[in-house]
């Protein structure tokens, strides 16, 4: 066997649908692992950003927008048959998307994981200080991130890091609590304002992406569900979404109540060191985020693979490969995570740019090149299928090198297919009836020339009454022929309408895709500006 055909295997049977093992609870986990990160202990910072009533109404508006963009990613590689999301970009945008994305993606979740280890910065050592053991925040960071995290990142699929997963996500009920119940003890101290809209909006909006954001790791949790259909999928991400918003904002609600005006980028450092209980809390959430950090991190290096060349839609790294990018990225990670400790600025910037980027503007772009474009897709030689088809991820294959697609939505096209028969069978007992006309008409015409007797016999026995005329026998007979060729075209009729109706986006996509656009364009722009002015002075 050759090289090429090996490592096609090996990653058909790592990242491609129909290969995984997970259900949709352990899915869902995965994905609320990647969300609930670092990013919450910025949300209450983020609710007084914005205003605290219009912080409610956007974090419900960016939940949903999330989950929009999970969705519409998956329906949109399913339609070409690809479910890498780089790849995707690459046969969607060219180069310029492969890149792109992958830019994206690798500054992203580099943010994030430097994030991860501010807060084991943050929480660590003052759990250590408790139990005697001092120590420096930059040794806490170092040792630790050596011993508990990078042990962790050399799997090759984040399937397997399922009960890891559930494990973090176990975590966050107690440091929920634990803030929940000192968190108003500490409120009469502090000064709130509940005014619907703050002074920060659109940097407060970079936070709530940043903290939401999971659609980078989209098609790497969908190739895991051991029943990869869009049922399937679009239960696992709404259970995620719900569970990550739910989780996430009461969390902030209680931080902002709590410390108002006074609230910090990481709520932790809002309480004082000396509380027993609050000091439990940042131990778990200490713990936390060494579970949560590989989350972060496979998209990352997935992302340098790509761009280094070591990746493509039918080849995975090497052993050596997957080793030195793994290593090549922990450490310039560790380094920045050592030295920086400003939480609030790093959010809005990486939220702003990137994290709207990855959640709205390219999903909704990949959507809009696959299905509103007139020519077919091509990429490296091969064919995809492309402009106005169906959803179904029927018509989704790749021609030549590529093969057929490799995964068949069974459970999502069973009501189509039924309805197919269904148009089937009528065809046929419709053909019938027209064959029974034509044939009784051709009798009647042959009955005509022989006799004028058995013309009304058999005129009678059709349906007539009286003799036939020679008019009536030429529009009898002009009707038969326009029978014939009625009875011809019906043999398509079943087949031209279900594909007049798979021409036809579905509409609630069409607009959810034109919301993620402008939503994200908007943001972007503002975020980013607003954060870039505040980074160098100008406000």
């Amino acid at each position: 066997m050759s090289r090429s055909g090996s490592t096609s295997g090996r990653a058909n049977s790592i990242d491609q649908p129909g290969a995984g093992s997970c259900s949709v609870l352990e899915v869902s986990f995965n994905i609320l692992n990647c969300t609930v990160g670092s990013g919450i202990l910025a949300l209450s910072f983020a609710i007084k950003e914005s205003g605290f009533g219009l912080g409610i109404i956007l974090s419900i508006a960016v939940a949903i927008l999330c989950w929009l963009a999970l969705y519409t990613l998956i329906v949109t590689g399913q339609k070409i048959g690809i479910y890498k999301y780089a790849i995707l970009c690459e046969a969607t945008m060219g180069s310029f998307g492969f890149y792109l994305l992958n830019g994206m993606i690798f500054f992203q979740t580099a943010g994030a994981c430097i994030t991860y280890m501010i807060v084991i910065g943050d929480t660590i050592p003052t759990v250590l200080s408790i139990l005697g053991w001092e120590s420096s925040r930059q040794w806490v960071i170092f040792l630790s991130s050596i011993v508990f995290i990078l042990p962790l990142l050399f799997y090759r699929s984040i399937g397997s890091l399922a009960r890891v997963s559930m494990i973090s996500v176990m975590t966050l009920p107690p440091i929920l609590f634990a803030v929940a119940i000192r968190g108003f003890e500490y409120a009469p101290e502090h000064k709130r304002s509940y005014d619907f809209v703050g002074n920060n909006v659109f940097p407060a909006i970079g936070v709530m992406a940043f903290a939401m954001l999971s659609a980078q790791t989209a098609f790497l949790n969908f190739a895991t569900l051991a029943q990869p259909t869009k049922k399937a999928w679009a239960q696992a991400t709404g259970i995620a979404v719900s569970l990550s918003w739910m989780i996430s904002f009461v969390f902030a609600i209680i931080g902002f109540i709590a410390f108002g005006e006074d609230v910090q980028p990481n709520i932790f450092n809002s309480f004082p060191l000396t509380d027993g209980l609050i000091n439990a809390g940042r131990g778990l959430l200490g713990f936390s985020m060494f579970l949560t950090f590989p989350q972060a991190f496979y998209p990352a290096r997935a992302a340098a693979h790509k761009v280094l060349g070591h990746e493509d839609n039918v080849r995975i790294p090497t052993d050596k490969q997957h080793v030195y990018t793994t290593l090549g990225l922990f450490i310039p990670v560790l380094v920045c995570g050592v030295f920086v400790a400003d939480l609030g600025l790093l959010y809005q910037l990486i939220g702003g740019f990137c994290s709207t980027f990855l959640a709205y503007i390219i999903p909704a772009s990949c959507y809009f090149l696959v299905f509103w474009r007139k020519t077919p897709i091509t990429f490296n030689g091969a064919i995809l299928t492309g402009g106005h088809g169906s959803h179904d991820g029927s018509d989704a294959q790749l021609v030549g090198e590529h093969g057929q697609d490799r995964y068949e939505d069974d459970e999502d096209s069973l009501e189509e297919e039924q309805e197919e028969q269904g148009q089937e069978e009528e065809e046929r007992l419709l053909k019938q009836k027209l064959a029974r006309e034509r044939k009784s008409d051709l009798a009647l015409e042959e009955a005509h020339s022989a006799t004028p007797a058995a013309a009304a016999h058999l005129n009678r026995n059709h349906g007539h009454y009286g003799a036939i005329s020679s008019q009536s026998l030429s529009l009898s007979t002009s009707e038969s022929a326009q029978s014939g060729v009625s009875l011809a075209d019906l043999a398509g009729t079943s087949t031209r309408s279900a594909r007049r109706r798979g021409n036809k986006t579905e509409l609630w996509l069409d607009i959810s895709a034109g919301v993620l656009l402008v939503f994200g364009v908007f943001v972007m722009v503002l975020s980013t500006t607003i954060t870039l002015r505040k980074m160098i002075g100008y406000v």
